[in-house]
């Protein structure tokens, strides 16, 4: 996709060296275990997660999220006492729901044996992207996670795609980013890495103008195209 705006140019960055991944919908189909969470938090009161709202809430931090979550559905309890909550029945669900996106393992079996640096850039928190990762062995196979909780604005804002740049002391240009969501895409480009939607069901609706690429899945030929391979 040709790309117009002009502080995200490809003509003027080098090729990506280090790739950076989302982790909720991009890495794991757990846009799919939040949403039954949400509808499970909701059914008592008779209502149910809206498409709307969940391309809202899609890439932004736990509290931000819950409390757009909390206004749209007026709830009355607090948002420490619906994360809670929410949490509760998203453990519950996980294991009979957690898989890999298509084409994950592939492209990092890919990434690995060329010695690409690869990073983990998350707007939930550290502790549970490295708790999901971990359990599947692949913890020592990122050079950093970097979570929502680490970082005081969160995606759409650039600020969590610079400090891994800062953290992995590379350029922010030199960045190939992976999203699925609108928000998570918007802070990659602002941030100036070479930024690649990969859209699944649950960002139906959303945005991608913009984005360097748009991929079909994590197995897209063409993501490993732009690093040279």
């Amino acid at each position: 996709m040709t790309n117009s705006h002009s502080t995200h140019s490809k003509i003027t960055r080098p090729k990506p060296t280090t790739v950076v991944f989302d982790l909720d919908g991009l890495i794991f189909n757990t846009e799919e275990i939040f949403l039954e969470a949400t509808n499970q938090l909701l059914a008592p009161l008779g209502k149910k997660q809206t498409p709307e709202i969940v391309a809202q809430i899609m890439g932004q931090p736990s509290d931000v999220s819950t409390q757009i979550l909390k206004d749209f559905h007026s709830l009355t309890d607090s948002v420490i006492e619906i994360r809670a909550e929410l949490d509760r029945h998203f453990n519950l669900v996980l294991d009979s729901i957690l898989a890999f996106m298509p084409g994950f393992e592939n492209l990092l079996q890919h990434l690995i044996q060329a010695n690409i640096p690869r990073a983990i850039c998350t707007s939930s928190s550290a502790d549970y992207a490295t708790n999901l990762i971990d359990r599947f062995g692949y913890l020592n196979e990122f050079e950093l996670i970097f979570g929502g909780d680490q970082i005081e604005n969160g995606k759409p804002a650039p600020d969590a795609y610079l400090k891994v740049a800062e953290l992995l002391e590379i350029a922010p240009t030199t960045m190939l980013v992976l999203e699925d969501s609108e928000n998570g895409c918007l802070a990659a480009m602002a941030a100036g890495a070479f930024t690649v939607a990969v859209p699944a069901a649950h960002n139906m609706g959303q945005s991608y103008d913009d984005v360097d690429l748009v991929a079909d899945t994590l197995a897209d030929p063409r993501i490993l195209s732009v690093l040279g391979f």
